[in-house]
């Protein structure tokens, strides 16, 4: 019953949009796709993306800004964007992933380019990326190449021509099917800070949703350190690394994969000597107990099948 109502669910959503030709035509993308981006205390950064996308010809979609809690107000005028801008502030902070959440739930649109205060397209196009998720009823993400102009490297690099399966995707910048999004339930708030991609990959994974990689729009992610807590990250990182094993790996291989992500944990933290590495760790023992309703174990085929699958 419950497949059967997903899949009604689908085709209704399909249906909704059915009749609107996917085009690079202004009109047409703003029916189809909205622009959200969160940002803490970044205004430099957040005002260089939004000139970026200008620039890149995005300028009329409608652009939803969330300012999660920064010390000062936006210092420049929101006329600076062509088309319609919201910005919405909060204080105190409610968290990356709350925001996320709430852009998704906001947005009236199909799709969601969500970026980071520090990210944007430089190369490609977006309508052939919106053209090529509406050829996959079964599509939750698409993500793209993804480059540090800064550090020049890549932290998502392209293995093929054409678009192919993936596990997850970056939060930095990716293509979001919104009905299917809200479907799953959106992110799991409990996760608080880092991981929230790839447990809502799995959580899609399960349920024969997939997420797909688009080697025809390159996002630039110059990774900002303004604001960036690293002690936080390394926390979370390890924790919800920790706490996604024991919620998707299958019950006869969790302890051999706890184990190695144990150890490879272990190893960064005596290399990095960054002490949240290792309390994260000893955090994730009390929070497995705390979240053992969310287990829900892939079967061997599907695990086999998921780490099969490039990470992004």
């Amino acid at each position: 019953m419950d497949e059967f109502r997903s899949v009604f669910l689908r085709l209704l959503s399909v249906a909704k949009f059915a009749r609107m030709p996917v085009t690079g035509a202004n009109e047409n993308l703003n029916d189809w796709i909205s622009i959200g981006i969160t940002t803490k205390d970044r205004w430099t950064d957040l005002r260089t993306t939004l000139r970026r996308l200008i620039e890149f010809g995005l300028g009329h979609l409608s652009l939803l800004v969330i300012d999660d809690g920064s010390s000062t107000s936006c210092p420049f005028s929101t006329d600076i964007w062509p088309g319609r801008f919201e910005l919405e502030r909060f204080v105190p902070s409610a968290g990356l992933i709350a925001q996320r959440n709430r852009l998704a739930r906001k947005v009236g649109t199909r799709y969601l380019l969500s970026l980071d205060d520090d990210s944007y397209p430089v190369k490609g196009s977006l309508a052939e990326a919106i053209h090529f998720c509406e050829q996959k009823p079964d599509l939750l993400c698409l993500s793209f190449p993804i480059y540090n102009p800064v550090q020049k490297a890549y932290q998502s690099r392209s293995i093929s021509e054409q678009p192919y399966l993936v596990r997850s995707f970056i939060g930095c910048g990716h293509l979001m099917n919104i009905p299917f999004f809200c479907e799953l339930g959106g992110y799991r708030e409990e996760l608080i800070h880092q991981g929230e991609e790839v447990d809502l990959a799995a959580r899609g994974f399960q349920r024969h949703f997939r997420c797909f990689h688009f080697p025809g729009l390159t996002i630039h992610h110059t990774a900002s350190n303004q604001s960036r807590n690293w002690e936080r990250m390394d926390y979370f990182g390890s924790r919800n690394s920790l706490l996604w094993n024991d919620w998707f790996v299958p019950p006869s291989l969790r302890l051999y994969q706890q184990f190695r992500t144990f150890v490879g944990r272990s190893w960064l933290f005596l290399k990095a000597k960054r002490s949240a590495l290792w309390t994260g760790q000893l955090a994730a023992l009390e929070a497995t107990r705390k979240f053992k309703r969310f287990r829900r174990p892939l079967s061997k085929r599907q695990y086999k099948l998921w780490r099969q699958l490039p990470p992004h």
